[in-house]
């Protein structure tokens, strides 16, 4: 081992209130999942910084997933590939798909449900595709009662997509719904890689249903990987004001505020460029659900 470098201590729970007692005798502890994005960080080794380690691999409650009559609930530690393969019996298309695109298959055989929402400072396709979802989050809260609460996947990130629970909560598991009697639709589309180019990369989310010749119950997330995390009630507020057919001039209203909006969302020096793709992107997709409308 090079000079100045040490092992870091690895703690090893069975369980999560033994995995919280952990992190509060050792606070700069990090949890960890299945390493996948923190061990791809340029400056995880060698660091003389090392932080020690709790590991989750050893906690059987958040391995375990099940379908009950309304979501599919997975404990943080399945797998992108076990989600996939439990989803694949009761997600729709659109959503096996989108959660698909993750990374290559030895990526998802490796990356955890948790550990892909949980990064520190970047946002990737899941939490978008689980904010869009209306997903809840289970987090258990780093004291000695250990509290657990739910929260929408979606308030787990600020504006610019940094984790608000970095040191202060541990997500436990997420419930996402697959009522198939709903007629929400959902569509999402990714452009170029968020793991191998997040300063161009534009990954975006949309839920919502088509109801007496208009849009209803909008739910939109725009994410760019490395510097936004954007959902908005009163933009969404505006997506249900569509009535079809979607005139050029709509389209042209909403993508000026959304532009708008992202300008003052996103973090400093946030390429320009990615902010038009993202523009662009939703005026594709509303052209497209317009065309599919009127097409009957």
């Amino acid at each position: 081992m090079p000079e100045g470098l040490r092992s870091p201590t690895v703690f090893t729970p069975k369980t999560v209130s033994e995995a919280i007692t952990n992190k509060l005798k050792n606070q700069d502890a990090r949890f960890w999942a299945g390493g996948t994005y923190i061990m791809s960080r340029p400056n995880f080794y060698p660091n003389p910084n090392q932080r020690d380690i709790i590991s989750l691999s050893g906690i059987q409650d958040l391995s375990r997933i099940y379908h009950a009559d309304r979501y599919l609930e997975a404990g943080a530690m399945v797998t992108i590939q076990q989600l996939m393969t439990m989803g694949s019996f009761i997600f729709s298309k659109e959503l096996y798909n989108a959660i698909s695109t993750i990374g290559s298959s030895v990526i998802r055989n490796q990356a955890t449900l948790g550990g892909s929402l949980c990064t520190s400072d970047r946002r990737f396709t899941m939490s978008c595709v689980l904010a869009t979802l209306n997903a809840q989050a289970e987090i258990r809260m780093v004291s000695k009662a250990a509290t657990a609460r739910w929260v929408p996947v979606s308030k787990l990130y600020d504006r610019k997509g940094n984790f608000l629970f970095a040191d202060s909560a541990l997500l436990t598991k997420i419930r996402i719904p697959t009522d198939s009697s709903s007629q929400m639709q959902f569509i999402s589309r990714t452009l170029d890689s968020p793991m191998l180019n997040p300063s161009e990369a534009v990954i975006l989310g949309l839920q919502y249903s088509v109801s007496q010749g208009g849009v209803t119950s909008p739910s939109l997330c725009i994410t760019l990987p490395n510097s936004c995390f954007y959902m908005s009630q009163d933009f969404d507020n505006l997506l249900s004001t569509l009535t079809f057919p979607i005139t050029q001039d709509k389209i042209q209203k909403v993508s000026r505020r959304l532009a708008s909006d992202l300008h003052l969302s996103v973090r400093q020096n946030t390429n320009k460029l990615q902010i038009e793709r993202a523009v662009r992107l939703l005026e594709v997709i509303l052209t497209e659900i317009n065309t599919n409308y009127l097409a009957g």
